[in-house]
Parts: C-alpha cells; sequence; structure tokens
C-alpha cells in the first residue's frame, strides 16, 4: 500500500462567519495568527486551567477551521463546545476520517484538495474516509515518530493534566498575548511563576505500557502513560512525570530510561 492508513482520526469542523472569531475565544493558542494553508498547535482548557482537548488546528479557508484532536472524543467536545456557540455565526461538527501517510509537506502548511494533507515537514498525515483499519506495522511507526518528536496525545478519559505536563509551550500552543479564553489565568499563573511539579518525558525500557495508565514509582511519585510503541529494542514511551525525574524511572520493578525531557 503506497499510502498506509497509520490512525484513526477524530476531526471537529468550526465553520461560519464567526468561526475564527469563536475558536479565538475559547483556544488557548492565537487563533488570529493562524493564515489559510496553515496549521498550529492548540488546546481548549476548562476553567481551572487543564488540557480538556489537544488539537492541531488547520485553517483550510473560506472561514472553515479544522481541529485535528490529539485523543479525546470528538462528539463529547463538539458537544460541550456547541454550548458556547450562543448567537456565534458558526456550526460546530464532529466527524471521524483516517490518517494516511503521505508524502512530506512542509511543517506547518496545509493542502486542501480532494483530501486535506497535514504537513508535517519530512512526513506528513492525509485524511480520508475511515473505510479501513490502521496497518499495524505504519501506525506503530508514526506513533513512535510522534513520541521522538514530543507529540502528546491525550488517552481516553485523561482530561485533567496541565498545559506544561505536556510540554504545550514548547509546541507553541499556548499564547499569553491574546484576549481571555478559559484557563487562561492558571495558564498564565503557570508560565510566569512557574509551580508546575509535572513535565514531559521520553522514555526506553524493555516492557510495553498501556496507554492511559498510572504507575506509582519508587518513591512513590505518579508516572502516566500518554503512549507507547515498538521499537528496536524494546518499547519507547511518552509519559507524565514528576519534572525532578532523573535519567531513570522504575515501573513495576522495570527500569526505564529517559532519553529526552520536553521542557514546559
Amino acid at each position: 500500500m503506497s499510502n498506509p492508513i497509520v490512525a484513526r482520526v477524530q476531526c471537529i469542523s468550526i465553520e461560519g462567519p464567526d468561526a475564527r472569531r469563536f475558536a479565538q475565544a475559547q483556544f488557548a493558542n492565537d487563533v488570529d495568527a493562524l493564515t489559510p494553508g496553515h496549521w498550529q498547535w492548540n488546546a481548549w482548557l476548562d476553567a481551572r486551567g487543564r488540557v480538556r482537548a489537544l488539537m492541531q488546528l488547520a485553517d483550510l479557508g473560506d472561514d472553515r477551521l479544522l481541529a485535528i484532536l490529539r485523543g479525546g472524543d470528538a462528539t463529547r467536545i463538539r458537544d460541550d463546545l456547541s454550548r458556547y456557540l450562543l448567537r456565534s455565526r458558526a456550526t460546530v461538527t464532529a466527524h471521524a476520517r483516517a490518517g494516511c501517510s503521505t508524502d512530506a509537506v512542509v511543517a506547518g502548511r496545509v493542502v486542501v484538495g480532494p483530501r486535506v494533507v497535514v504537513g508535517y515537514g519530512d512526513r506528513s498525515l492525509g485524511l480520508v474516509p475511515p473505510s479501513a483499519a490502521p496497518d499495524p506495522a505504519a501506525a506503530n511507526r508514526w506513533r513512535l515518530a510522534d513520541i521522538r518528536a514530543g507529540w502528546p496525545t491525550l488517552p481516553p478519559g485523561v482530561d485533567d493534566l496541565l498545559p506544561p505536563a505536556l510540554g504545550l509551550e514548547r509546541l507553541g500552543a499556548v499564547a499569553f498575548d491574546k484576549g481571555c479564553y478559559p484557563g487562561q489565568e492558571i495558564a498564565a499563573r503557570l508560565h510566569f511563576r512557574g509551580g508546575h511539579k509535572s513535565g514531559l518525558f521520553h522514555v526506553r525500557g524493555p516492557t510495553a505500557l498501556a496507554a492511559g495508565t498510572s504507575h506509582r514509582m519508587a518513591d512513590g511519585k505518579l508516572v502516566r502513560v500518554l503512549d507507547c510503541a515498538n521499537a528496536d529494542p524494546g518499547v519507547e514511551a511518552l509519559v507524565v512525570c514528576p519534572i525532578d525525574t532523573q535519567s531513570k524511572i522504575n515501573i513495576m520493578d522495570i527500569e526505564y530510561h529517559v532519553v529526552s525531557r520536553f521542557e514546559a
């Protein structure tokens, strides 16, 4: 298969004359800085600053925004977002896509044609109708590339992490020089005053870790697994753990080595 399916992708479309204004008021990044044919990292926070939705937000032109979710349930997020539409001239819809690996497109660019192609630089993600299941080997390679890049995905039910725990400032997903949005006060306090206790780590070890699980290290501190993929040898994973974690962590009496720490 020339373009193997690598993921099931949940998306939310925000369309209409007020689509950009609505997204700017709700999401943490500066949507006004997003231009047609490009995408940005973005997040929707709750009032306590926790990440309830993580996304790559694309401007498809003609008052059309597409949120490509990094985990989470598109239908539930759509329903929650829709409560804030009020009199906005915009519609919010959820839909499923399959993601296929396609030829490289410039990082940050979006190609709009028979299918939407999201450019990552050395690789790109094409969005097609969900007609086939992901190819296991290709999907593993895709997730491994995300893990090594420090690109987090929220496992089902995980909606209580703060932006620094996911490295969102490093990704440029949180803006501090735009108008008010949900959770802004907490996000700004963590940015300017510090105080966050958890960070995003890339680790390598011998045994697979299930995404969405939590584990206690030997010192009692919590490790939360976001994703894990087979590598050669062993596995590599993205985990959230205390920012003072050093070169190794111990999970269920198994030693994992820290490859990278992704700053807040």
